[in-house]
């Protein structure tokens, strides 16, 4: 049999390398012999207590139903760094089941976006716009152009958004006149304001998410629009994948299994937002260019939403392009096509900048990479100062905002060393006047010596 040791070491590298779950259900099978390795809860009487009350703590992590809502239901929350950890030992997360962390990050999404309507005061935006919303808003813009109100968007009162998408925008967003923000982010399972997943779990929320983002623009007096290009369908019915009843009676069999499930529901593509082009296109339409008031409009794009981002260049070329004033791509999946017109190919040159996965320093100009049309890229490269793709727009927000707001095209974009630089300059300034003070202060007691010599002497001599 093997000691207890072995056993302590093997239990906490399947914690390490989330493989828990398979001894916890007791489906885990032995390297040597392939056989079933004994259920947990026989060596529980023997395990040591530290190992015992963590596996015990891990366990605590799983819902008591299978239609959570909160984070609290996980036993995690976000601490005063914004980082996840577990609310009785303050570790971080555990990863059990790709069931389990999907559905943890369903709702730190909606923690998420609710945290911005309440301590962010964003307003939320349905899209498409339901018939009798368009005539309002036409009615509101026509009748009350006077009015403080008129015009703006973000207060629908209906509740039934099934089959619709949501966007956010800030509470200045139809009145701040000097400029705008936007921010798309890539695919997959992000939705609004949120860059990666993984990294508001397993890192931080001011590295996974796009609060810095909006920080920069509140302190540059800048509005901000959050898209949502990858909710573009909607479930035609009520019922979930998690639709067997006998689920919630054993929630833990429920979060442990570890065989893929699938999700057979029935789905339709939203309206006017079937596409992630289509649905930055919808945007641009109606809310961009209907109700932002800012003259200037700065954009973020990450991965995917690069390609979104060069699809609504070319389809909206000539009106977007009178507001656009600079693009920052964030390790982005865009390229430039052999008829890519000049002007896209200009602009792109003067005012983009593309961010990329590096082991370098944040800003760092990097090799050329080949695009897939093209071997030259659409704008300067350099480095986001992280090699992990979803890492990228955590770590180069500084970088973005500098680049946004440099005072001139052609300056230095090694934008890391700058205040390095400001305090290297000063050091050296206060070393040489350091310095020329001692060498000031020398050649005043050298006279001064000279001085009493020459008195000396005059003084033998009389």
């Amino acid at each position: 049999m093997v000691c207890i040791a072995c056993w302590t070491k093997y239990i906490e590298s399947l914690i390490e390398n989330s493989h828990i779950a398979e001894l916890l259900n007791g489906s885990l099978k032995c390297s040597i012999c392939h056989d079933l390795i004994a259920p947990l809860d026989s060596l529980k009487d023997v395990l040591p207590k530290a190992l015992k009350d963590r596996l015990q703590n891990i366990l605590s992590t799983i819902p008591a139903t299978t239609h959570p809502t909160t984070i609290d239901e996980f036993n995690y929350y976000f601490n005063e760094n914004d980082e996840l950890r577990h609310k009785i030992t303050h570790e971080r997360f555990v990863f059990i089941t790709q069931r389990h962390y999907n559905l943890l990050g369903d709702c730190i999404s909606d923690y998420l976006q609710n945290r911005m309507k309440t301590q962010w005061k964003y307003k939320e935006i349905w899209l498409p716009f339901r018939k009798h919303e368009q005539t309002e808003k036409k009615e509101n813009t026509e009748e009350q152009q006077t009015s403080d109100n008129s015009g703006q968007i973000g207060d629908s009162n209906v509740d039934d958004h099934h089959d619709q998408t949501n966007i956010f925008i800030s509470d200045d967003f139809n009145t701040n006149e000097n400029g705008c923000l936007i921010l798309i982010q890539g695919s997959g399972v992000v939705r609004p304001n949120q860059w990666a997943r993984s990294c508001c779990i397993n890192e931080s929320l001011n590295i996974g998410t796009m609060f810095p983002y909006m920080k920069h623009a509140k302190e540059n007096n800048l509005s901000v629009l959050i898209l949502n290009p990858n909710q573009t369908t909607y479930y035609v019915n009520d019922d979930d994948e998690n639709n067997n009843p006998n689920d919630d009676k054993d929630p833990q069999s429920f979060y442990l299994t570890t065989t893929r499930v699938y999700d057979n529901r029935t789905t339709k593509r939203i309206q006017h937002n079937e596409t992630s082009r289509k649905h930055i296109l919808y945007v641009y339409d109606n809310i961009i260019q209907e109700h932002c008031k800012g003259n200037k409009l700065y954009i973020v794009a990450h991965s995917a939403g690069g390609d979104a981002l060069m699809y609504l260049l070319r389809e909206r070329t000539q009106s977007l392009f009178s507001r656009l004033t600079s693009v920052a791509f964030t390790d982005s999946v865009h390229s430039l096509l052999p008829s890519e017109s000049e002007q896209i190919k200009q602009f792109l040159r003067q005012n983009g900048i593309h961010f990329v996965a590096s082991d370098e320093p944040m800003g760092t100009p990097v090799r050329k990479r080949q695009s897939f049309y093209s071997y030259e890229p659409a704008c300067m490269e350099v480095s986001a100062g992280h090699p992990k793709h979803e890492y990228t727009s955590g770590h180069c927000v500084d970088g973005v905002f500098k680049f946004f707001f440099k005072k001139q095209m052609n300056e230095s974009l090694h934008l890391e060393d700058d205040n390095k630089q400001e305090n290297d300059d000063k050091q050296e300034q206060d070393e040489k006047q350091e310095i020329d003070d001692k060498q000031e202060q020398h050649e005043k007691l050298k006279n001064l010596s000279k001085e009493n010599d020459e008195n000396h002497l005059d003084s033998e001599m009389a």
